[in-house]
């Protein structure tokens, strides 16, 4: 017979503040899942699905600080993202009653047929020019990859970098001239050009890790930005572990409230309305706060 509440209620460990991006082993299974947070799972699963068109879409989660929106997205995209068996032990505690039975069915119905890689991106850091954004995402997502040991070329990196070079002859010059390893394969910038043009890989993995020891970024311009993150999807889905790509943002409201807000929301706009054709499974994951 149980002598004191410990022997009837336990509690889950969490903290104040949930970091998206530095999550400890495990921290995100101490979420308990309540009404509001399930119907989100269900409107979730069936935009994922992407079997009904005007479910396909996009995802946005409001709230002020505090109410643990951070913690359920984490939970949602672990739910997405992580191998079933990491999964199964959370689903089938957190929606053991026989009244989640049709939830707790379609997440596991979801997780044969899609799995997401999840891309992860905090605040407005780095974002002064709206240009920036094609930049930042690039980057995310080529360390997320990296992160996950899948390496995905894109032709779009290809003709970036060759614009680059064109436009900056000097530049490459002088970048040439401090890399013994990109000199080695490609000595001179008729020849890197030449080489880039016949999408040589090799070739441009020295030039990113030559432009990284020089500090300098080859951006993609707003007009490349959706052909490369739709390449980078459908490579992806091509290697066969990921379908696609799950892109979460959290404390979005920084980016609104930032002086270039409305055009970096013109161009995810123009994102995540190319993500609902149904040929695609790729999503965006906004987090904010209630703003004025």
């Amino acid at each position: 017979m149980a002598q004191k509440y410990s022997d009837i209620v336990g509690l889950r460990e969490s903290k104040a503040a949930y970091n998206i991006r530095n999550e400890e082993k495990g921290e995100w299974s101490f979420f308990i899942a309540n009404d509001q947070f399930n119907d989100i799972v269900r409107k979730v699963v069936s935009a994922v699905f992407n079997n009904d068109a005007d479910a396909h879409k996009s995802f946005w989660i409001e709230g002020t600080y505090g109410t643990g929106k951070s913690h359920a997205a984490a939970v949602i995209a672990h739910l997405l993202c992580d191998p079933v068996d990491d999964i199964k032990e959370w689903i089938d505690t957190e929606y053991s009653a026989p009244k989640y039975d049709a939830l707790r069915g379609s997440l596991y119905k979801l997780r044969e047929k899609k799995r997401l890689l999840p891309v992860k991106l905090v605040g407005a850091r780095d974002l002064a020019h709206k240009s920036d954004l094609s930049r930042l995402l690039q980057r995310t997502i080529k360390q997320t990859l990296k992160d996950f040991g899948i390496n995905i070329l894109v032709k779009t990196d290809f003709d970036n970098y060759v614009e680059h070079i064109d436009t900056n002859a000097e530049i490459w010059d002088i970048i040439l001239g401090k890399s013994p390893k990109l000199r080695s394969v490609s000595p001179d910038r008729k020849k890197l050009v030449a080489d880039l043009q016949m999408q040589d890989s090799k070739t441009l993995l020295l030039a990113e890790e030559a432009l990284r020891e020089s500090g300098i970024d080859v951006r993609l311009d707003a007009a490349n930005l959706e052909n490369w993150f739709f390449e980078v999807q459908d490579k992806l889905k091509e290697l066969g572990q990921y379908d696609g790509l799950l892109i979460l943002w959290d404390e979005f409201t920084d980016v609104m409230k930032s002086d270039i807000g409305l055009s970096l929301l013109v161009e995810l706009q123009t994102l995540t309305e190319a993500a609902m054709n149904s040929k695609n499974d790729s999503y965006f994951f906004f987090i904010s706060h209630p703003s004025h």
